[in-house]
């Protein structure tokens, strides 16, 4: 993790590491800012997990430039995949003026001139070298058009704001399999839109655990919820998903029942104790019966429901 925070600079310094900060990880040529240079301010936390760039930036309002590409960059061609958390402005670039703000996600080509005006402002943004991604790279400007129009934008942002939460908790290993996972649904984002079917085929079906994980996780207090919604939901047979789980050592009947318990438990611990409580958790996570619900807790916590709920308030 590399933490900024022109906070520590000293007010003369602050303008030209803000600027220097700013356009190194945007690769911008220039930036400008009406605030007085003492008051431009920039807080950025960026990580490295996998091939993926992870950037948490807040900053004054601000102006960056990219000028027609030169000589070529030291790093390899890039997209930037942001999303607004504060502040409202304009991007234009590829021929296209595009308002952003507030749960708006917006992409870049790094290798293509833009302008990008906004007012005080906090992004999280994910930057993947377009060679990693595995499409043309022309198939690839296409799409970043209609980014946020993709039917897996709402994913893609829900992962990429989990990241954000879990990335400095994660290293080696688990580092490498969460960089892998945002590859691949970057990748399946960019393809969503990118008007080529093979390609967009392809990329579904590399996110189709991903996207049966995020299903289950919306909807585990149904109890209707079993294999043969989750395929019909994602146009695969029953046997394909059981397939894709197996390839990745997932049990879809275990895992969905794991989910639901850690749910209850989360639930029993922040409530207090009350007659009827535990039935009204279990039916809200799925369990239709207060007994299968009770065995399954103590099986994998060891301790009735209702202990849980009395350890975590004692």
């Amino acid at each position: 993790m590399h933490v900024l925070d022109s906070a520590t600079v000293s007010p003369e310094d602050r303008f030209d590491m803000v600027v220097e900060s700013m356009t190194g990880a945007a690769r911008a040529t220039t930036f400008t800012s009406d605030c007085p240079d003492d008051r431009v301010r920039l807080t950025m936390s960026a990580w490295q997990i996998g091939a993926v760039s992870l950037f948490d930036a807040e900053c004054s309002a601000h102006t960056l430039r990219r000028r027609t590409r030169g000589a070529p960059d030291e790093e390899p061609p890039s997209v930037l995949l942001t999303y607004g958390l504060r502040g409202a402005g304009t991007h234009s670039h590829l021929g296209r003026d595009q308002s952003v703000g507030p749960s708006r996600l917006w992409a870049t080509d790094l290798t293509a001139p833009y302008v990008h005006h906004i007012d005080d402002t906090r992004t999280l943004t994910a930057k993947v070298a377009i060679t990693a991604l595995g499409i043309p790279h022309d198939l690839v400007r296409q799409a970043l058009e209609h980014i946020g129009e993709s039917p897996l934008t709402p994913l893609f942002v829900n992962h990429l704001t989990e990241t954000r939460r879990v990335a400095g908790l994660v290293d080696g290993p688990a580092s490498g399999a969460l960089g892998s996972a945002t590859l691949s649904l970057a990748r399946a984002l960019v393809a969503s839109v990118a008007g080529d079917g093979r390609v967009g085929r392809e990329a579904l079906e590399d996110t189709l655990l991903l996207r049966a994980q995020s299903f289950v996780r919306r909807r585990l207090g149904d109890p209707a919820l079993d294999a043969e919604s989750i395929a019909a939901a994602h146009h695969v047979s029953v046997r394909h998903l059981y397939k894709v789980c197996a390839r990745a050592g997932l049990s879809l009947e275990q895992w969905i029942i794991h989910e639901r318990l850690a749910g209850a438990a989360d639930d029993l611990a922040r409530s207090a104790p009350a007659r009827g409580g535990i039935a009204a958790v279990a039916r809200r996570w799925g369990f239709t019966s207060p007994s299968h619900f009770a065995t399954r807790f103590r099986a994998a916590y060891e301790v009735t429901p209702r202990e849980w709920q009395a350890l975590h308030h004692r």
